[in-house]
């Protein structure tokens, strides 16, 4: 049962990722970014889409050296969106 779990929820990873790919390339404002900015959304899109993942593993996983992976590699990823939700508050994008 948990498997079948594990992989709807990867599914619906694939799903998002789809999705992700086609509000990057149509902004929802109709508003160009720069390539610059546009990149930055995408990472942060991306880091999101990880940490869903990253969650997701540590929720099924029961070995707890692995768990210590999953809290480790979850910390990473926060690192990242903060840095880089520091940088858009910098650089002004919205």
């Amino acid at each position: 049962m948990r498997m079948i779990n594990f992989i709807k929820k990867i599914e619906l990873h694939k799903q998002k990722e789809k999705d992700l790919k086609i509000n990057s390339e149509n902004n929802e404002n109709g508003f160009e970014y720069s390539a610059k900015n546009q990149d930055l959304i995408k990472e942060i899109k991306i880091i999101c889409n990880e940490l869903d993942k990253t969650n997701m593993w540590f929720q099924m996983e029961n070995d707890s050296d692995l768990i210590d992976a999953c809290i480790h590699q979850r910390e990473v990823l926060n690192a990242r969106y903060r840095y880089l939700m520091n940088k858009i508050k910098f650089d002004k994008i919205s």
